[in-house]
């Protein structure tokens, strides 16, 4: 019990953190758009900011929908196998997350470790684009571990919800 509280703390801080950056991302949409429609002034950095926020929004939001197994299903094989049969297939679904998440941390590594090495930044903001790569590593890091907290849960039919 006392993994799942802290894991469900470390994901609601996840998720705050990408809500701020969803709001950020909407308000300064909005306030371009009417700056650049009323005053003919859009307003420089705008986005590079989105794309920011972008990155904080999605790569923060993912460990919330692993924790919660609240991926997109198809319910085809559901209607002919047994309950033992699904929580087995639900269990390799989570053990091939937990895989590719393995894999695209591995990939992501080497790209930010170049864009601190080579100083680059955002063209308009001057942002460091190694900046950017801590959100999403660290995203996909607690999206790991959230799979693998949600593999020594019960999984059967009686505790999750059928789609």
């Amino acid at each position: 019990m006392a993994v799942r509280n802290l894991s469900e703390k470390i994901v609601r801080a996840c998720t705050a953190l990408s809500a701020v950056a969803l709001v950020l991302m909407m308000g300064a949409t909005v306030v371009d758009v009417f700056m650049a429609n009323a005053f003919k002034r859009p307003i420089v950095g705008v986005f590079d900011l989105v794309e920011t926020t972008l990155v904080l929004s999605v790569f923060l939001g993912f460990p919330a929908t692993f924790l919660a197994g609240g991926h997109i299903a198809v319910d085809v094989i559901d209607l002919v196998a047994s309950p033992r049969t699904l929580a087995r297939l639900k269990t390799l679904g989570k053990l091939f997350s937990l895989v590719f998440l393995a894999f695209l941390a591995w990939q992501m590594v080497e790209p930010a470790h170049d864009a601190y090495k080579f100083g680059e930044r955002k063209q308009e903001l001057g942002l460091p684009l190694y900046a950017l790569w801590i959100p999403m590593i660290f995203g996909i890091a607690v999206s790991s571990l959230m799979v693998i907290v949600s593999l020594f849960e019960k999984n059967t039919p009686d505790t999750e919800d059928t789609k």
